[in-house]
Parts: C-alpha cells; structure tokens; sequence
C-alpha cells in the first residue's frame, strides 16, 4: 500500500493498537515519541515499516520535518494543561507540510462548556483542525474500559474497586476498538468532515461493572461509590498533580449524573465490526491482571 502516516504520541497505549495492524497492511508508519528509550522499544515490536521520530510535541521544526511526504497525521497528546498548545503545533505543521488528512483523538463532550478543562482543551484543538482547511476525522470515544485497570490492586487485595461517579451508567467503550477505528481511518481514509462519538455496546453503571467482574471471576466483587474530593485526593496521592485532581472529580461529577449514558454504532461505522463487550474486556485483559499474583 502506497500509503504513509505520522502518529504522535506513538509510545502510548492507544497508538501500540493502531501501529501493528498499519504495518501489517503496508502502510508507511512515522512513530513520534518524545522518549528515545520507548521508541527504541517501539520499534523493536514492529521491525518492519516503522520510522522513529523522537522530538518535542512543541518542535514545530522536528514535527513540520517529520510529516513531510505524509498523507494522514493521526494526532495524539497526552492529557495536559499543554495538550492544546501542543496539538496546535500539530496541526499547523501538518498545514505547512502539506498533509491531507488529519486524524484527532479527541475527548467524550469536548465543547467550550464541557464540564472538565481536558474537554474544553480538546474542543480547542478540534474547532482549530475544522478551521486548517484539512480534511479531518475526529473521535470523541467515551469512558475507558482500561480505566478499570486502575482497579487491579484493592481487586485483588479486597475483591473491590472504588470510584466516585455514583450510580452513573456509561456507554463504555473498550480501548482497542478506539485503536481499531484509528487504525483504520489511517489505512483506508475516508470519513472526511466527521467527528465520531464512540461507545460500547451497553451502557453500565460500575455496579454493573463489578457484577460482570465477579462472574468473570467465580467470587463476588463490590463497587464502593466514593465522594468526589476522595478521588481527588488519590489522584493527588499518585503523585499526578492538581489539573489531573481537578479534571478527574470533574468527569466524577458529570458521570453521575447520567452524562456518558448513551449508545451509538460509532465503531462500526469505521471499523465494519461490532465493538467489545465489558464482559469480553474482562476476560481477555481485567480477570488475567487481576489474577496475575501480587507482589510484596
């Protein structure tokens, strides 16, 4: 396939979906990572048909070099208070180097009134590719099933998990069905001018999430629903700083209150295939960490 794609953020766990099945149809992959320790490992997962490109998401020279010759830049950043300068960076080098599409992985309700910062960064960054004069592709995926990895320690010490988004249901949706959709906007193209909000199959509350768990499992499982300033509190205790404090018990809120409890076809749309279940994210990734033995 006569086809070459730049991936920001290629060290991070959505891009290592995205990466094998573009190198396996034939597509030219250029790998972005500021870490030359994680390219290197990167690029002796995919041998063949990966360039590493190691710079800063703020080298607008390194980035507007790398996406030379490309025709799709699938734009990842990390979340930041930065993530918006950064991806802007992105953006305007892909204008300059001339590339033809953009692919963004975008946020779950980025608008200017979303109810995080990470939200309303994002709609940023969106609403400046819609004006690049690129044609783009956008997706706007809903909460994490990978987010319960988060949960492997007290499931495995207490056969709980505890979080702070009430009785909240949500259309979560697995990881590798995002990267599945990337994967394929970068293959095939297409899609131009849409942005694609993203779920699962089910919408489910983490009391829900937890009964699937325990029958994964063969052994109850409790959710503990906890107030919002206790998730802050760990996500400071984690050592991840106040704008990751504030963005998570902000997202706790909204949750409860009903705002990712909705369905859509968004993943077949791309991908020609259904999404994951929870229960088929449990037993392929959750239950094996879970049951993975602890160390001391």
């Amino acid at each position: 396939m006569d086809r070459n794609v730049l991936i920001t953020g290629a060290s991070g766990n959505v891009a290592g979906g995205i990466i094998p099945q573009m190198v396996k149809k034939g597509v030219g992959v250029k790998a972005y990572v500021r870490d030359a320790a994680k390219g290197e490992k990167l690029k002796a997962k995919c041998v063949k048909g990966v360039e590493i490109v190691v710079g800063d998401f703020l080298d607008a020279a390194k980035l507007e070099a790398a996406l030379q010759g490309m025709d799709a830049v699938i734009s990842i950043t990390p979340p930041s208070p930065e993530a918006a300068k950064q991806a802007s960076v992105i953006t305007q080098a892909a204008v300059r180097a001339g590339v033809r599409h953009i692919i963004r992985l975008s946020a779950i309700g980025a608008s200017p009134d979303a109810p995080t910062d990470n939200g309303k960064l994002h709609y940023q960054t969106d609403a400046e590719i819609m004006e690049s004069g690129i044609p783009y592709t956008i997706l706007r995926p809903n909460f994490f099933m990978q987010n319960l990895l988060m949960s492997v320690p007290t499931l495995q010490s207490q056969g709980a998990m505890y979080w702070g988004m009430g009785e909240g249901a949500m259309g979560i949706i697995d990881v590798r069905d995002v990267a599945d959709s990337l994967a394929s906007l970068g293959i095939y193209g297409g899609h131009h001018g849409q942005i694609y909000v993203q779920t699962g199959p089910e919408s489910l509350s983490f009391a829900d999430m937890a009964e699937i768990i325990g029958e994964a499992l063969g052994k109850p499982v409790k959710y503990n629903a906890i107030p919002v300033e206790a998730v802050g509190e760990a996500i400071r205790g984690f050592g991840m700083g106040e704008w990751f404090a504030q963005v998570m018990m902000d997202y706790s809120r909204a949750y409860a209150r009903g705002w990712g409890d909705f369905l859509n076809g968004n993943v077949e749309a791309i991908t020609d295939k259904p999404p994951r279940s929870f229960a088929q994210f449990v037993k392929e990734i959750l239950a094996p960490a879970i049951k993975q033995p602890v160390l001391v």
